[in-house]
Order: C-alpha cells, then structure tokens, then sequence
C-alpha cells in the first residue's frame, strides 16, 4: 500500500529543533558509507546495509536493531523507540512509498532525507552493494518499516551545498 503520507522537515526546522533537544531525535543517513564519509550531519548515524539485510528487513524476518552494528544506537532505540523522531536522508531522486514491497516501484523527482548530512526531498538511495531499485532502497523500506511500526518518520528536504547542520 503506497504511502502518500511523507511529512518532510527543512533543515532550518530541523536545527531549530536540535537546538532545543537533541535527545528526541534519531537521525538516519541512508546514503553509502563513503557518501557518509566524506559528510554527514554531525549527530547522524549511517545506515547502509547489505541487500540481503534489507530484503530481510523489508520481509519483517529480522527488526531494525538487527541492521545496526552501534551498540550506542542500538540502546538508543530501544530505549525511545517509539517516543523518538526517526530523520531520514539521501541523495536520491526517487519517491519515497510508492509502491508496495521489494521488487516494485519506479522513479520519481523527489529525494527523500531521514535526517543525513546531505539532504534530500522524497526519494531514498540505495545502501552501498545494495541493487534495490524503487521502493527497495534503503530509506524507503526505513521509512515504511518505521512507519508500519508507529514510528514517527520526517525526511529531510534538499539542503543546499555547504549547509550545516
């Protein structure tokens, strides 16, 4: 079922919010590793994982704990999982929900961001290693796991080169 449903932050929100506390909110870079690398917003954890991993993820046999080697992530979530923000981001140009599981989906204009370093508008990049095309990229099957969860899920809109977070 497609997710029309995308609440989307602009990095002027989003700053203003982290000021106030950064405690509330868990923000997701789901570009490569290199991509992270070389920038990312400072308090955001990289979220690349191997196909196989996502496939898994996407189908419910493993949860998200699982895909996070961060043992200091991993208590985090737990701990506020559902009381938290999840801020997601990319450089994609694809659509984040539309289209139903792995394996489906086209491209779109939009990039879609769970808070990264980098910004997007509504689209998700696949992981490093990853050939998830459509709904299967990582912030997508992120956002749609996280929302099916209870989860509150915004993306971050396309930063402009040089902003920081």
């Amino acid at each position: 079922m497609p997710d029309h449903d995308i609440e989307m932050i602009t990095s002027e929100q989003l700053h203003a919010a982290l000021r106030k506390s950064q405690k509330h909110f868990i923000i997701l870079d789901c570009r490569s590793s290199h991509e992270y690398t070389e920038s990312h917003i400072r308090t955001a954890v990289n979220f690349s994982i191997p196909s196989i991993m996502l496939r898994r993820f996407a189908a419910g046999k493993i949860d998200i704990t699982s895909t996070i080697k961060c043992r200091d992530l991993k208590e985090r979530i737990l701990s506020c999982y559902k009381e938290s923000t999840f801020v997601l981001y990319n450089n994609s140009n694809e659509p984040v929900g539309d289209s139903g599981g792995v394996g489906g989906g086209g491209a779109g204009s939009r990039e879609e961001l769970v808070m990264m370093a980098t910004g997007c508008g509504a689209g998700l990049v696949p992981a490093s290693g990853t050939a998830a095309a459509g709904n299967d990229t990582t912030i997508n099957v992120l956002h749609r796991k996280l929302k099916q969860d209870g989860c509150r899920v915004v993306c971050l809109e396309e930063l402009a080169p040089g902003t920081e977070i």
